[in-house]
């Protein structure tokens, strides 16, 4: 048997010597041990706010300016196709009235 668990050796016990682990019994923790914050009256760490990483702040700033990019681009688009419209229609009528 290895690290002392169970029978010296299953001779005579009448079981196999299989050594199972119980699922029902639960183990006391630790007081505040995963906790995300400090429990009343204990002197442990507290919560430590970490600095946000420069590279998702800098992805996050590009992000940013490429959303108001394409809004500029599919406005300038939407503004354009308003234009062309406007100077077909014009020469349709241009083109009648002869």
């Amino acid at each position: 048997m290895s690290s002392n668990v169970g029978l010296s050796t299953p001779r005579g016990s009448g079981t196999s010597g299989y050594v199972q682990r119980n699922s029902a019994f639960i183990k006391p923790r630790a007081q505040g041990y995963g906790a995300p914050y400090p429990t009343p009256g204990s002197k442990g760490p507290s919560f430590k706010q970490r600095l946000p990483d420069k590279q998702i702040l800098e992805h996050d700033r590009r992000r940013a300016i490429e959303v108001r990019v394409m809004e500029e681009r599919e406005r300038l688009e939407e503004e354009n196709e308003r234009i062309e419209e406007a100077q077909s229609k014009d020469k349709k009528e241009e083109g009648e009235g002869r």
